[in-house]
């Protein structure tokens, strides 16, 4: 039988060559994999988790795991070839499967309708996400502005928390209750005259493709209702933190 190191190492083989920049920060890779199908095969029929609060961060849906190796020996060709001084032990890597959830929400950015950051800069070390679209469609990522800045920083962070801590507390007002639906966090976005917030950027990526952005920028998933528990939104994210001064040298 097989391990799965051999199994990963026959199926997963990178193949991207080339970098196109989309924005100043968010980066587009193409074949990413030299043999798609196969990569993809092995990273959506490893063991799930289901997402749950006890977790302490906001992803819905379900999540695979895997050691950090993985991570870092995919994106070890992008980060040699734009001179990134990246962090070796900071490298984590999991499979999401986002679907639209009919349960209720324990946080607001768990709905995908409002906009979250993952972490600032912090003593010119940043983190950054690479995004991997394992679907057989394109999908979305969105990026926002939160007053008129599209990254969080040590001057907006605590003002981005208060307001999302105040919105909260909205929603629940307006519903009077604690277990409120996605649809519901929809309608009562939508309801409200004027947002602190607003869409920036709408990535789209295809099969194969990748994205990579710093962690600070305002972002969320786009899982519309097509996205299904039995046809999930599939993204192997991969995160490691970098030195900012040399991160922004790809060409």
């Amino acid at each position: 039988m097989k391990t799965l190191n051999e199994l990963f190492d026959s199926s997963c083989k990178p193949k991207y060559e080339s970098y196109k920049k989309l924005t100043e920060d968010i980066i587009l890779i193409d074949n990413f994999f030299e043999n798609f199908n196969s990569a993809r095969d092995f990273f959506i029929n490893r063991d799930k988790w289901k997402c749950i609060p006890y977790q302490d961060h906001s992803k819905p849906g379900d999540e695979s795991v895997f050691p950090n190796w993985i991570g870092k020996s995919l994106i070890e060709k992008y980060i040699f070839d734009n001179k990134i001084i990246d962090d070796m032990n900071s490298y984590d890597i999991t499979c999401n499967f986002f679907y639209k959830n009919s349960d209720f929400l324990w946080t607001l950015t768990n709905s995908n309708f409002f906009p979250h950051y993952d972490s600032i800069k912090k003593n010119g070390i940043l983190k950054y996400i690479c995004l991997i679209n394992l679907n057989l469609i394109p999908v979305t990522t969105k990026f926002y502005t939160f007053q008129d800045k599209n990254y969080c920083d040590v001057e907006n962070e605590s003002l981005y928390q208060k307001y999302a801590i105040d919105v909260q507390k909205e929603l629940s007002e307006y519903y009077d209750k604690k277990n409120i639906t996605s649809d519901e966090v929809k309608t009562f976005l939508d309801s409200k005259k004027e947002l602190n917030y607003k869409l920036w950027k709408e990535i789209k990526y295809e099969p194969n493709q990748a994205i990579i952005y710093p962690a600070n920028l305002f972002h969320s998933a786009d899982v519309p209702s097509e996205f299904s528990e039995d046809n999930p939104r599939v993204i192997l994210r991969i995160s490691f933190d970098a030195k900012t001064k040399k991160i922004l040298n790809y060409f």
